[in-house]
């Protein structure tokens, strides 16, 4: 019996699922140890059943031409390769949403940028998605006309960093440096300029983090 078949089974009348299912590559080569084959295969299952269980969630209406479409083709391989290399359940439901969003929401203007997003979604680890998220809580935080974005960040950045060891286990001598990598992605900027007495290691989410998270975001 194929490996798919409880997946094809349990979406047996949903077609576009059902066909997206079929086109997952299983092949995990010509390892020796079937112990570990068969180790593989279950890990890679797993994460399937996850991807398209989160795909199929909401009873959203896929067009079924979308089969034929190339750019959807081209964003389903991607995107499928990047979640089933992924060890967080929550952040293969997050590449699933990713790949839903592009059918449903409007902002998502072209593959080209719907590869730029999947690949920033890769590049972030869990717990990096987490640092940003806790940032996120703290956005609402009021602010005057008076402030500026140091100023502003100030009033909560010490609860902000303690939490951060708290909950993600960082030192918070090392959260600056945690934060300032994230900048790679586009998702965090660290503050610049002559501050009065700023030494540094503060910053802020960006456009890009809020744009991938109206995408990406979802219960876990």
């Amino acid at each position: 019996m194929s490996k798919l078949q409880p997946l094809l089974k349990k979406y047996e009348n949903n077609r576009v699922i059902r066909g997206l299912i079929q086109l997952v590559p299983f092949g995990i080569g010509s390892a020796i140890d079937v112990v570990l084959v068969k180790t593989l295969e279950n890990i890679q299952e797993e994460r399937a059943a996850s991807f398209f269980e989160e795909l199929a969630k909401d009873n959203v209406v896929v067009d079924e031409n979308l089969l034929e479409s190339e750019d959807f083709l081209h964003a389903y391989f991607a995107t499928t390769r990047y979640a089933l290399n992924s060890r967080r359940r929550e952040k293969i439901k997050m590449f699933a949403r990713l790949l839903k969003s592009s059918l449903t929401k409007e902002d998502i203007s072209n593959i080209d940028e719907y590869e730029d997003f999947l690949k920033i979604l890769d590049e972030l680890s869990y717990r990096e998605i987490l640092a940003l998220k806790t940032l996120d809580e703290y956005s609402s935080t009021p602010r005057t006309d008076e402030q500026n974005d140091l100023m502003w960040a100030n009033q909560f950045w010490d609860e902000f960093e303690n939490r951060l060891a708290k909950e993600l286990n960082i030192p918070v001598g090392q959260v600056a440096d945690f934060m300032n990598r994230i900048a790679r992605t586009g998702c965090y900027e660290m503050f610049t300029g002559g501050y009065w007495d700023y030494t540094g290691g503060k910053g802020k989410l960006t456009p890009t983090y809020h744009r991938l998270r109206n995408f990406v975001e979802g219960e876990e």
